[in-house]
């Protein structure tokens, strides 16, 4: 292996090929200005990297071939010991502080060099490294320190229980992948060779893993309710899977939306009239906002409430409700607030008044005296025939381009049951996922039903224009004998935030 002045010279040869000048560009040398990386080509960039990467894992192994041979003398203790001498307590140590670096990477060092340095015998006879194609990767420059790493400890994890042939061919095997998979592909890879060469330590590592699993769940200082978990496979799985699929089918409902609003698969739209339009600019007004780690969190929540309304869930979880308190003139004069219990951080009333429409949720009304007046949704609910008949209007979320099945949408008041004295009538009625019915509530959108069509009018900020949006639907507009649509009746409610 060539030392690192060789290596050096390697790398300003390959920079110069590529940029000329460029070639005295190296750390710690001054860059002309003319000179920048921002000036050299794409390939020439990707060049030097690829350059400065097998510079890097050069420069590791000769670290790594140093701190075996520090580990070497300390062992030996004296004057020997160089670490001891320069008043550290190991070579890690001193490693660490020469590198500026961390502690474990210097230990890492040293676990990498000791497995890929030679031997000696009883009788001084030279043998070759514990590991001989992990040290044929590493002196060649092919892997790193910290996939070196990751194939030693799984080599000496598995080595008393495994075949020694086996052991030999995975090590082969993983030296060859590692650069194409980097570590986290070895990670994956490990794991696998780890249960064909030890079958029998797989069921007390999951018993192991299972031992370990835990879930916290706190609320912060700003009020945020904090989750922090660790499951096992079999625990982690359904949870990883369920968020998962459904912020999968979000992406989705986000990518074909771009094709164009309401789109069908031939390209055709529904204008207000009933009849297609071909609309050739998707609407930006739908575009997903969110983030991915956003996405999953309001999928964990969709799960819950489902769970808390399913009538398969443990009964435990059937009778449990989540309440929501709020003063009635609160909720009357959108003055105020309200809180949940369990949760210390209060809530806003409008937010209140979207929980009083969700699945799950109970409002408890108090009077001046923080008695109750009212518990209970019996007299407000959307009865199971109603939200069936909002499901063959609405197939789902009616929110347009959203997939969110019907399991995952609560029947909602267009016109509000207590500030506009909604009545819970079919034709007031809405299927919306969560999601989308706090967009409604905070934007101000206006929901209008013509004709078993919903159509959602954005505010002005919005659409200064405000051109309604259809909805989805499942069920096809109704035509009279002319061929004409049957003359919509529109029932209108502006929801917005008090």
């Amino acid at each position: 292996m060539p030392d690192a002045t060789a290596a050096l010279t390697e790398l300003r040869s390959a920079c110069a090929e590529i940029d000329g000048d460029w070639a005295n560009a190296l750390p710690g040398e001054s860059i002309d200005a003319q000179h920048d990386v921002r000036s050299m080509s794409g390939d020439g960039l990707v060049r030097v990297t690829e350059s400065l990467a097998e510079l890097s894992r050069r420069v590791q192994a000769l670290q790594a071939k140093c701190a075996a041979e520090l580990s070497r003398r300390a062992s030996m203790g004296g004057d020997d010991d160089v670490a001891r001498r320069h008043g550290y307590a190991s070579p890690a140590r001193l490693i660490a502080s020469v590198t500026g670096g961390r502690f474990s990477d210097a230990a890492k060092l040293v676990a990498v060099g000791e497995a890929t340095a030679s031997r000696a015998s009883f009788t001084g006879e030279t043998l070759p490294a514990r590991h001989p194609h992990l040290a044929f990767g590493l002196e060649n420059g092919t892997l790193c320190v910290d996939a070196a790493d990751t194939i030693r400890r799984f080599l000496d994890g598995v080595a008393v229980r495994a075949d020694r042939i086996e052991l030999g061919d995975a090590e082969r095997f993983l030296v060859e992948r590692a650069p194409l998979v980097g570590v986290d592909g070895l990670t994956r890879l490990v794991k696998q060779l780890q249960a064909r060469l030890d079958p029998d330590g797989v069921k007390p590592r999951e018993d192991e893993l299972r031992s370990q699993r835990g879930l916290r769940i706190w609320e912060d200082r700003a009020g945020m309710i904090q989750l922090q978990g660790a499951f096992d496979p079999a625990n982690g799985a359904p949870i990883k899977l369920a968020v998962e699929v459904l912020v999968s089918a979000e992406l989705h409902r986000a990518r074909d939306a771009k094709r164009g609003f309401g789109a069908s698969a031939d390209g055709e739209h529904a204008r207000a009239d009933g009849e297609p339009d071909v609309l050739g600019e998707p609407d930006e007004l739908f575009d997903e906002q969110r983030t991915i780690a956003q996405m999953n969190a309001d999928a964990l929540a969709d799960i819950a409430r489902l769970s808390l309304g399913a009538k398969q869930a443990p009964a435990a979880l059937r009778q449990a409700t989540v309440v929501a308190r709020i003063d009635a003139d609160s909720l009357v004069t959108g003055r105020g607030r309200a809180t949940i219990d369990g949760i210390d951080q209060p809530v806003s009333v409008a937010t209140a008044r979207e929980l009083a429409m969700a699945a799950g949720i109970s409002p408890l009304l108090l009077d001046h005296r923080s008695e109750p007046l009212e518990l209970g949704r019996a007299a407000r609910l959307f009865t199971p025939a109603q939200k069936l008949a909002l499901v063959e209007r609405d197939g789902g979320c009616a929110w347009p381009s959203c997939n969110r099945p019907p399991s995952h949408t609560q029947a909602h008041h267009i016109r509000w049951w207590k500030r506009h004295r909604g009545r819970t009538d079919v034709d007031n009625g809405i299927m919306l996922c969560s999601h989308h019915h706090h967009r409604v509530h905070d934007d101000g959108w206006v929901i209008t039903v013509r004709d078993a069509q919903t159509w959602f009018t954005p505010p002005v900020h919005l659409d200064p224009q405000q051109r309604p949006r259809p909805g989805n639907r499942r069920r096809l507009p109704r035509y009279g004998a002319s061929g004409a649509p049957v003359a919509p009746v529109a029932r209108v409610a502006r929801v917005a935030a008090a």
